[in-house]
């Protein structure tokens, strides 16, 4: 193994994550930028650098690129890539572990995380309620900080929004960039896919990623799957990937026939509370009206019916339709809790 393999085995970096085949897209432009800031001067702005968005959308992707970049680039750096339910794990081993090396081991523990330069810790929401692990988290934190050592930390939310992390590390975790990915756009997914299918030398007819980013838009991941599932067929069948044979292996026709309207609005009005009903009266009141615009969004997203047709079951003109459909469009760039509902009212229509 040569030196650069063997320290980006030791730094538990996977080899695909790097700047050079992560796809920048409108939802992940600016956290793009900001990780190759970090990985060019590590430890001289953006520390620490926080991550967050839903799953599957490219955080680690990013926070390991970084790690990747300054091994190749900056040898001398000790960098470290750690998931948080592993690290919980590796803490709970050594202290469950009796005997009188107990302290020493502790001591080791502490030192693997501590004797780094970058420290990348991913899905740091698992820290909730671990109360033993937050506060080797904090000291591990003020550590490295202390020493001017870069810290990249990802998350699925916002610190504010991990319920029990203290205030002490809430602020730590604030006290330098926060930036968010959201779900791409459709330019966005075709681009993935075309890099894909780039990156395992399949060839695929370009209708084959609209259809593939027409239909799975919840991430990064679902879309990798679908198309790894396509491409896998046809290598396996010993046929050219089609639109026709995608539609056959993919059948999200089927998928979409099944979900109707109806199915999307209850779902959406299960979530915020609001019943079928009100839906269809003609009741203004804001908690309605946030969850109708919701549920026309979503609708048109997932069942692919006209503005008509939704404006039909909802009872409402075809231009209101119009209207909540891009009201919700346009707040989902920003407004991450706005972002959460959809992705966890999508999740639901799932089960």
């Amino acid at each position: 193994m040569d030196n650069l393999a063997q320290m980006q085995s030791s730094a538990n970096l996977n080899l695909k994550y790097k700047f050079s085949n992560f796809v920048v897209g409108e939802n992940s432009r600016f956290a793009h930028a900001a990780a190759l800031a970090v990985a060019q001067n590590p430890a001289k702005k953006y520390n620490p650098l926080f991550i967050y968005g839903a799953s599957g959308l490219g955080k680690t992707h990013l926070m390991q690129a970084i790690g990747h970049y300054i091994i190749f680039n900056k040898p001398k750096l000790k960098v470290k890539y750690i998931k948080t339910e592993e690290y919980v794990n590796e803490l709970i081993k050594n202290i469950q572990c009796g005997g009188n090396d107990r302290n020493a081991r502790m001591d080791k523990f502490r030192q693997k995380y501590r004797n780094v330069d970058v420290l990348l810790i991913d899905d740091i929401q698992f820290l909730e309620s671990k109360t033993y692990t937050m506060e080797e988290i904090f000291h591990t934190f003020d550590s490295l900080h202390n020493k001017n050592k870069q810290i990249v930390i990802t998350s699925d939310r916002l610190p504010k929004d991990i319920p029990t992390l203290p205030d002490r590390l809430r602020t730590r975790f604030e006290m330098g960039l926060m930036v968010d990915i959201t779900p791409p756009d459709f330019e966005t997914r075709v681009a993935i896919l075309k890099n894909l299918a780039e990156q395992a030398n399949v060839k695929a007819d370009f209708d084959v990623f609209e259809y593939i980013a027409k239909n799975f838009v919840n991430n990064v991941r679902e879309l990798e799957g679908a198309f790894n599932k396509v491409s896998a067929y046809a290598d396996i069948e010993k046929t050219e990937l089609t639109l026709d044979y995608a539609k056959k292996v993919l059948n999200c026709e089927a998928s979409r026939e099944e979900l109707t309207i109806e199915k999307v609005a209850r779902a959406a009005g299960e979530y915020y509370g609001v019943s079928l009903k009100d839906f269809l009266s003609s009741a203004r009141n804001q908690r309605v009206s946030s969850a109708r615009h919701v549920a026309v969004y979503m609708a048109r997203e997932l069942t692919q019916k006209s503005f008509e047709s939704i404006a039909e079951f909802f009872q409402k003109k075809h231009t209101t339709m119009l209207y909540s459909y891009e009201k919700i469009r346009d707040e989902l760039r920003t407004n991450k809790e706005l972002e959460n509902a959809v992705y966890t009212i999508r999740r639901s229509l799932e089960k």
